[in-house]
């Protein structure tokens, strides 16, 4: 099991920051629309194959304070969707909101708030523009009525200027895809974070809720229907003690080989221990893991798997470099050791393999995050990463301040030797 550990003390930042604040005020709705702009180095933690510090990167805050977990998506050229939630605000106070910046995320001129339910939107684009959002409802949030928690899975298809929704409810084939044997009336309808399409173009989605209701939808229409039939079988785990949905906030991904991965945030405490420690007490949900389970027959049964990294660390997402290299981006949420504050967004380069992927999550860790101070919990963090058609590379993340108020930003920056084509 490979881990992380801090490199020597006294690595030295070698960065020089230039500062220039920008700050756009419209009258009415107080909006901060301009951006305080930073040319300086990010720290990598235990380099190995990389400097020590990967220079000249920009980044530009976004939003209002408490906008939280901010996604990203590419659409045309340098053009990209940033979509979070607001916490707190006006009436309703929980919101969706988006931006959208036509340079590559050096501006985002105009903030709307969208009639969508729910919180953490992820977006997900496939190869034809088409965009989704999936979201949560919690219990007693706006627009819930039922008394469990639901989702929502909406679409686009005209580059998010307007969104169709799928309501996720706690339905029969749910019910049927218990392990327990249980059928109640009202159970948490969850699902995974991203839209995966298929090398045949067909569209996979995870749905899930308690003691192992695992589903996985299909669409052949490039998601305005689903077939919503398929449910899983997961091995290792007693999954009918499982209180929650190991599919729950899962990446998928397809890999090379044609095998489907499903990158999973889990409880710690249902699953095997990571050689050489003790599961930490999970006092929130902050201390859970990653795990990976794979399915070699399109989705029915899927085998357990370690990824290589450590508590406390989640919220994952998977991009394709250009050159042909993986950047895996994730948050570490909590401080388990080795793991130690600053709390944030992470990110560490792999390789593909025919049959998934190869990452050492001990070196060369891309501190692309790191101010929420070490007093505080998690900012939220989320990421994740695109890749603009020079190279340049953005990540979207939230953390918190020292009045406990929480800020958006983006970041630019680049890896060294990425080149623009290969």
């Amino acid at each position: 099991m490979r881990l992380f550990c801090d490199s020597p003390v006294g690595v030295l930042r070698g960065c020089i920051e230039i500062v220039t604040a920008v700050i756009l005020c419209t009258a009415g709705a107080g909006l901060s629309l301009g951006a305080v702009r930073a040319e300086e180095g990010i720290r990598v933690r235990n380099p190995k194959k990389l400097p020590a510090v990967l220079t000249g990167a920009e980044r530009i805050s976004i939003g209002i304070a408490d906008d939280y977990k901010p996604c990203l998506a590419r659409l045309n050229g340098n053009e990209l969707l940033l979509v979070g939630f607001q916490t707190k605000g006006d009436v309703p106070a929980e919101y969706v909101f988006q931006y959208r910046s036509t340079d590559g995320g050096k501006t985002w001129p105009e903030r709307e708030k969208l009639d969508i339910l729910g919180r953490e939107p992820y977006l997900s684009k496939i190869s034809d523009g088409t965009l989704f959002i999936s979201t949560h409802v919690l219990p007693t949030a706006r627009g819930n009525g039922l008394g469990y928690t639901f989702s929502y899975l909406y679409r686009s298809s005209d580059g998010g200027r307007t969104w169709e929704g799928t309501k996720i409810l706690y339905d029969d084939v749910l019910r049927k895809a218990r392990k327990d044997g249980k059928s109640p009336d009202k159970a948490p309808a969850v699902t995974g974070r991203n839209v995966l399409q298929l090398k045949d173009g067909t569209l996979v989605f995870a749905v899930g809720s308690q003691n192992g209701s695992e589903t996985l939808w299909r669409s052949t229409d490039k998601g305005e229907t689903w077939d919503k039939t398929q449910t899983c079988e997961f091995d290792t785990l007693d999954i009918a003690t499982y209180p929650g949905s190991v599919l729950q906030e899962a990446t998928l991904l397809q890999a090379p080989n044609g095998d489907l991965l499903a990158v999973c945030r889990v409880a710690s405490k249902f699953f095997p221990i990571l050689p050489g420690t003790t599961i930490p007490k999970e006092k929130t949900d902050h201390y859970q893991r990653i795990v990976l389970y794979r399915s070699r027959d399109g989705g029915q049964k899927w085998a357990y798997e370690e990824i290589g990294s450590h508590y406390g660390e989640m919220y994952q997402s998977l991009l394709r470099l250009k050159n042909r290299r993986l950047l895996f981006t994730f948050t570490m949420r909590a401080a388990v050791r080795p793991n130690v504050p600053p709390l944030g967004v992470r990110a560490v380069v792999g390789e593909e393999t025919p049959k998934g992927f190869r990452f050492d999550f001990r070196h060369d860790r891309i501190m692309l995050d790191t101010k929420t101070p070490k007093d505080k919990p998690s900012g939220g963090g989320f990421g994740p990463t695109v890749q603009l058609d020079d190279g340049t590379l953005v990540t979207s993340y939230s953390y918190c301040q020292a009045d406990n108020s929480l800020r958006c930003e983006v970041v630019r920056w680049r890896l060294v030797n990425e080149r623009s084509k290969d």
